[in-house]
């Protein structure tokens, strides 16, 4: 599906906070990069950062950096070579921290940045924030092809699958699909609950499931 995209960004998201995006970012670019393909992984998620750590790379520069005219592009990338088969990625972290994440991310700048690796790479996979707590990942939204919502089983409650769903759709955000992540054997035999935890951000929540 991601090979027949145009605009080969692609948005890795969840509902809520400690679904496994990042794990399945980084997943994902690992299997894309040993099949061959010319990926560049970003890590969009400025308030808690960690995709470097999926990677074992730093975050002493990176985005941020970027963005605010400190760091040239090219000299903030790092390559993440992956282990026994010789294929490697390019992988661009967050960098320095910053008070106005969203206002940074509105900017015209990323947009530039994102055309630029998108013209260098097969396939720019983007690691953004929950999209219920924080307003950041629809403002990234309407730069990629579309996003992937990552669903843990038997954690996050429906409603706010649905509201996530709304609110990336009446973005402009199109929606490729869906991964239900953690699933457990017994899920494919019962019906799957959901609780209502949730955990991120400065404690403002969207009502959607609570």
């Amino acid at each position: 599906m991601l090979a027949d995209l145009n605009n080969p960004t692609v948005v890795i998201t969840s509902s809520l906070a400690d679904e496994g995006k990042t794990a399945t970012c980084a997943a994902l670019a690992v299997s894309l990069a040993r099949s061959g393909r010319r990926v560049v992984a970003v890590d969009v998620d400025l308030r808690h950062p960690n995709l470097h750590e999926r990677f074992s790379a730093h975050n002493e520069v990176g985005l941020s950096d970027v963005l605010l005219g400190q760091v040239q592009l090219e000299d903030a990338l790092q390559y993440v070579e992956l282990e026994d088969d010789g294929q490697g990625l390019y992988f661009l972290a967050t960098g320095s921290d910053i008070s106005n994440p969203t206002e940074l991310l509105g900017t015209a700048r990323i947009a530039r940045m994102l055309d630029v690796l998108a013209s260098q790479a097969d396939v720019l996979l983007l690691d953004t924030p929950p999209v219920l707590p924080v307003a950041d990942t629809l403002v990234i939204g309407r730069m990629a092809a579309g996003a992937i919502l990552v669903v843990e089983s038997r954690s996050t409650p429906v409603p706010a699958v649905m509201q996530a769903k709304d609110a990336l759709t009446r973005n402009q955000t199109r929606l490729l699909g869906v991964v239900l992540n953690k699933v457990q054997p017994r899920d494919l035999t019962t019906e799957i609950g959901y609780g209502y935890g949730y955990g991120y951000g400065d404690g403002n929540r969207a009502d959607g499931g609570a």
